[in-house]
């Protein structure tokens, strides 16, 4: 497999423990970078429309190591996976209507909720869309600011150490553990009636739900050249789940505060969702499909380990 530049392996002079390290150093960035900056916003009282430039903190530190590390052939080869568009309109049906049918059931396989189902009318589609553009941008998620990071920069290189199922779950339990700030802090987004134990258990279900969808995200990407695009368009539609709120009443509490969004029904059918596309691909996760493509096309490669 291509490597980004020569610098990045072991050994070599550029760099120097950032480049034998590039991991360590990326999350140890991620989390002070965005850690540091909500408790600055929160120490200086910081317009609310500020909060969305904590979740850069991944994209950020993947940028800086690899113009440390690499220099500019690493960091263009990052920037042109963001316009890896020609993956297949399979892979955008999966993305989009998949990802979006996995949320769909995860509200339904909450006991109760299936009881107050609402039949969409006409104006659902054009809250689905106005929905979608809002919360490529919108925190918690920040699927634009976030995935430059954790899939662009982090994905390949846990998948090149520890294998693709083991890399994915290292990175989706790091990822949750990321939106701790969102859960326990200044920052927290937790309802008036929250305790430490109720939100303990939706962090723990919310990362169990992160760590299923990483596994399919890792799987899209891996058929798509490892397409940071294509992780901005999966994250994406796992975070949007307002429409929801119109097809199910009861959950409104729910949908609108964003740590306590249907954690049990995500955590079952991701998990599910993940074991199944472990199984029939072995456990590989298409991680040969994309080591083929690299070959043949070293651009498509954004990263080395």
């Amino acid at each position: 497999m291509t490597t980004d530049c020569v610098a990045e392996r072991p050994g070599t002079p550029r760099g120097g423990l950032l480049a034998r390290h590039p991991l360590v150093f990326f999350f140890l960035l991620s989390f002070v970078f965005t850690w540091g900056y909500f408790g600055l916003f929160w120490a200086l009282q910081l317009p609310a429309a500020l909060l969305l430039l904590g979740a850069a903190g991944p994209t950020v530190s993947a940028f800086l190591i690899l113009a440390i590390t690499s220099g500019k052939p690493g960091v263009l080869r990052l920037l042109r996976s963001y316009v890896h568009w020609r993956v297949g309109v399979r892979w955008y049906l999966v993305t989009l209507v998949g990802i979006q049918a996995l949320m769909f059931l995860s509200f339904v396989v909450v006991p109760g909720n299936l009881a107050d189902f609402v039949a969409p009318d006409r104006s659902f589609v054009p809250l689905w869309l106005s929905s979608f553009v809002v919360v490529l941008f919108l925190p918690p998620g920040g699927p634009v600011l976030e995935e430059g990071g954790f899939r662009g920069f982090a994905l390949p290189r846990l998948q090149h150490l520890y294998g693709p199922l083991v890399g994915t779950i290292i990175l989706g339990a790091l990822w949750g553990l990321w939106h701790l700030c969102f859960f326990f802090g200044p920052v927290a987004q937790t309802g008036p009636d929250a305790t430490f134990v109720s939100v303990s258990i939706t962090f723990v279900l919310f990362t169990i739900g992160l760590i299923g969808l990483s596994v399919i995200m890792t799987w899209v990407l891996n058929n798509c050249g490892g397409s940071v695009l294509m992780a901005i368009l999966a994250h994406a539609a796992f975070d949007l789940v307002q429409p929801f709120g119109a097809l199910f009443p009861s959950t409104t509490p729910y949908y609108d505060n964003p740590v306590h969004i249907q954690g049990m029904g995500i955590a079952i059918v991701f998990s599910i969702a993940a074991l199944i596309i472990i199984f029939f691909t072995r456990e590989r996760l298409g991680y040969d499909h994309y080591l083929q493509e690299a070959e043949e096309q070293p651009d498509l490669a954004t990263a080395s380990p």
